[in-house]
C-alpha cells in the first residue's frame, strides 16, 4: 500500500520528462528570446533531486542528460555523465545536510543549470577552437542560461506538489 504512491510519483515525473522533452525540441512552440531556448531538463532533474533521495535522483538525471544529449545532437554523453552525477551530488546534499526551501533550490539551480551549460560551451565550443567565442557565448548561451534559470521556479514547484502530493505518509 505505502509504495503505491512512490509508483505514482515515480510515474509523474517520468510524464513530466516526457513532455518537456517533446516541448523543448518542438522548434516554434517555445520562442526563443536572444537566440536561446530554455533547456527544460536541467532544472527538472535538479528540483526532482530536491525531493528525491540521492539513487532516485541519480536515476532521473540519468534519464534527463539521455534525453538531453539525444535531443540536443552532436556530443553523446556529456549531459547524461554531468546530469547523472548532479542528480546524486544534489540529492545526497540535500537529504543529509541541507533544507529544502525555495531560496536554496533557485540558489543551487541558478548555480548548477549556470555550470553546466558553461561547462558545455567551455568544451565543445572553446577547446574546440571555433572563432568568436565572446560573440557566440553572449548572443546564444547567456540568453539559454538566463532562460533556463527563469523557467526553474515553475519546476521546484511543480516537483514539490507532487512529491507533497504523492508521498508515502
Amino acid at each position: 500500500m505505502d509504495k503505491r504512491y512512490t509508483i505514482f510519483r515515480y510515474i509523474a515525473y517520468s510524464l513530466e520528462i516526457l513532455i518537456l522533452y517533446v516541448l523543448q525540441g518542438t522548434p516554434v512552440l517555445i520562442p526563443e528570446i536572444f537566440g536561446g531556448r530554455p533547456l527544460f531538463l536541467i532544472p527538472v532533474a535538479l528540483t526532482i533531486a530536491f525531493f528525491e533521495n540521492e539513487v532516485t535522483a541519480m536515476f532521473f538525471g540519468l534519464a534527463c542528460g539521455v534525453l538531453l544529449d539525444v535531443g540536443m545532437g552532436g556530443n553523446l554523453g556529456f549531459y547524461t555523465i554531468i546530469m547523472t552525477l548532479t542528480g546524486f551530488i544534489i540529492g545526497n546534499i540535500f537529504r543529509d545536510y541541507m533544507v529544502v526551501s525555495f531560496i536554496n533550490a533557485m540558489a543551487f539551480c541558478s548555480a548548477f543549470s549556470g555550470g553546466i551549460i558553461c561547462l558545455y560551451f567551455l568544451l565543445f565550443y572553446i577547446f574546440a577552437g571555433r572563432g568568436e567565442v565572446g560573440y557566440y557565448f553572449v548572443n546564444h548561451y547567456l540568453s539559454r542560461i538566463i532562460y533556463t534559470i527563469a523557467v526553474s521556479p515553475v519546476f521546484y514547484f511543480l516537483n514539490k506538489s507532487l512529491y507533497k502530493g504523492l508521498r508515502d505518509v
